[in-house]
């Protein structure tokens, strides 16, 4: 069984023993990084009670503890935010349980779609986009503000780029487009109207194509031979799409990071030359791109 599951569930403890427990799960980011003789402090027990504890547990010392605590930690927060996200928004919420569910529904979008998508997935977009006379992106509503910050990335690494948001536009360009161009459309749903548009026309002139849509069987991801996918919890009006728009931009940020890193010479110096504004004498290139 393991540490944490052991704590929740010991029923033999001592009131002092019972107390540490507690500090333990309200305090664990702290309780990692500190000593023994710290803890006892701040729990107002003393050493002898905490190595009881970690007997109690089955655990040699106090150290040992520290390191299994540890090791469980990231696994701990994952569950722990996935079991609080479940928790939809209600009518008569307050202003902080809103701030707590909202929260908890982008951290688990963001947590669920980092884990459905293959490396193999990220290396062949990253490779396309290497290749590529010019990327377009292609968004509606909530989505063509992914797509703006897309193409303002790509912008700043001196790579060609569009984001248009109009419709009309956006079909123009499809219309012109060409088979050495890039096309990334990004649609949750998978079903708007205007993206499939766009994503027909490009299919007649063999443009390349990547789509930002959700794991669910939808249109555009039959149309893209190439799928990037993103989960959400939306809340419950879905107010502009709001955990599908956090997950997208995280898909787009964990591409334009692997895409630096291909090359982190020349794209930061890139970077730095197009860079707007006060520099940063302490702040790495990379900050400049987010």
């Amino acid at each position: 069984m393991k540490l944490l599951m052991k704590m929740r569930q010991m029923k033999d403890l001592s009131p002092s023993e019972r107390h540490i427990v507690e500090y333990i799960f309200e305090n664990i980011h702290e309780v990692v990084n500190i000593g023994i003789v710290q803890l006892a402090q701040k729990t107002n027990t003393s050493t002898s009670t905490l190595k009881r504890l970690c007997s109690k547990l089955d655990v040699d010392s106090y150290i040992d503890f520290r390191l299994q605590l540890s090791m469980e930690l990231s696994e701990y927060l994952h569950n722990s935010i996935l079991q609080r996200a479940s928790e939809p928004v209600g009518r008569y919420d307050s202003i902080e349980e809103i701030i707590d569910k909202v929260s908890n529904q982008n951290a688990k979008s963001i947590l669920d779609s980092s884990g459905i998508n293959a490396k193999e997935a990220y290396v062949k977009v990253i490779d396309m986009m290497m290749a590529a006379k010019r990327t377009d992106f292609y968004g509606i509503g909530p989505s063509n503000l992914v797509a703006a910050d897309a193409a303002l990335k790509c912008m700043r690494l001196g790579m060609h780029a569009t984001a248009y948001n109009n419709h009309l536009e956006m079909l123009m360009n499809a219309k012109n487009a060409r088979p050495g161009q890039l096309a990334i459309l990004i649609s949750y749903t998978g079903e708007t109207d205007e993206i499939l548009a766009v994503a027909n026309e490009l299919v007649v002139r063999s443009v390349p194509m990547v789509s930002l849509t959700s794991l669910s069987e939808n249109s555009l991801k039959k149309i893209c031979p190439i799928n990037l996918f993103v989960q959400a919890s939306e809340s419950w009006d879905r107010l502009g799409g709001m955990s599908s728009r956090i997950s997208t931009l995280s898909v787009i940020d964990i591409l334009f990071t692997a895409l630096i890193n291909r090359d982190y010479e020349r794209y930061t110096r890139v970077a730095n030359s197009v860079y707007v504004g006060k520099r940063l004498d302490d702040g790495g290139p990379l900050d400049r791109i987010r």
